[in-house]
């Protein structure tokens, strides 16, 4: 994605959701007399919610699929065999084009079970109604988002990741690939990251925080099971590999009993297990992760973004507390 496109998206993306929050203020939906009821609170949550992450799955759904095109395409020069540039976009635009068109089923479905199990179909709350609408919006993104990023990492483990491609000596090769896993995995982290907007100014229940903890740590596992492939095929040609240095070793020793000469005094013999030895401690420096001390910094990151969202969001509530009493003096 060239730089224009990407300042374009940001604006189109921020403007939606500035547009969001325009109109549910018009629909009073930031009132403070809203936050004397829990239904008032749970309506400005809402409101803020919906436009910040709107404006965020905006830009999200469209960095993953250029990051992910970007990526794999520089992981295809490395391996030009396995599959052309043009056959890379075909496949993953059309995975992504099935959803896309089902995203809006499911936005739709969401928000007619909102609407049916909070009983609005009588109401006359034109802040409910409308954030009724933001609820397409909102779920269509929410489940196009964990589509692509689920999409993304079963299209690289079914495509890119088979035994053959996974060199001892050329982990390098697969940088592209660890950077589109962070890549998906910090959309992820930000996404959940802003759950907690939901839970300001409300009593949160334990099971609450920790079914989220559930499925940011399941959805990581499995955004990362691409590398820990890698890691696991990488390991194991190393084991084998040792195993047959080893197994040679073994064998001159064994010749040198059927010989005249110690090993210690035959210099062909010598130089082979020299050569063995030298071997044996290449393939033991071998790194088993396609990751490097940045990537790992960032991996980091993404584990601490939960917890410290959680953090983040207890001390904007506390402010907002503070400022609503110190209104209600006014």
């Amino acid at each position: 994605m060239s730089n224009y496109r990407r300042v374009l998206l940001a604006v189109i993306s921020i403007s939606a959701g500035v547009f969001a929050i325009v109109v549910a203020n018009f629909f009073g939906a930031f009132e403070l007399s809203l936050l004397n009821s829990t239904l008032g609170i749970r309506q400005r949550n809402a409101a803020l919610t919906f436009a910040i992450m709107i404006a965020f799955f905006i830009y999200a759904n469209q960095f993953l699929y250029h990051r992910c095109l970007y990526c794999l395409n520089e992981f295809l020069t490395k391996y030009p065999n396995e599959m052309s540039h043009k056959e890379l976009k075909l496949k993953l635009t059309s995975g992504i084009n099935f959803g896309l068109r089902y995203s809006w089923v499911t936005g739709i479905l969401f928000t007619i079970l909102y609407i049916t199990s909070e009983k609005l179909v009588s109401s006359t709350d034109y802040l409910a109604w409308y954030l009724s609408f933001l609820g397409i919006f909102f779920w269509r993104y929410a489940f196009l988002t964990l589509y692509t990023v689920l999409f993304i990492t079963w299209f690289v483990i079914s495509h890119f990741l088979n035994e053959k491609l996974v060199d001892l000596f050329g982990i390098e090769r697969f940088e592209h690939l660890s950077d589109l896993v962070i890549s998906n995995a910090i959309v992820s982290a930000v996404s959940l990251s802003l759950i907690p907007l939901f839970w300001l100014g409300t009593v949160v229940p334990v099971i609450d925080r920790v079914i989220v903890a559930v499925i940011f740590l399941v959805l990581i596992v499995y955004l990362f099971r691409p590398i820990h492939k890698v890691q696991k095929n990488i390991s194991k040609k190393k084991a084998l590999a040792v195993e047959r240095i080893n197994h040679s070793i073994k064998s001159l020793f064994s010749s040198s009993g059927h010989s005249n000469r110690r090993l210690t005094d035959d210099p062909v013999r010598l130089r082979k297990l020299s050569s063995l030895i030298s071997s044996k401690q290449q393939i033991a420096n071998v790194s088993e992760l396609a990751i490097d001390i940045p990537q790992g910094m960032k991996t980091l990151a993404i584990a601490l973004s939960v917890p410290a969202s959680w953090a983040i969001g207890a001390l904007i509530d506390g402010y907002l507390e503070l400022l609503v009493k110190s209104s209600s003096f006014i």
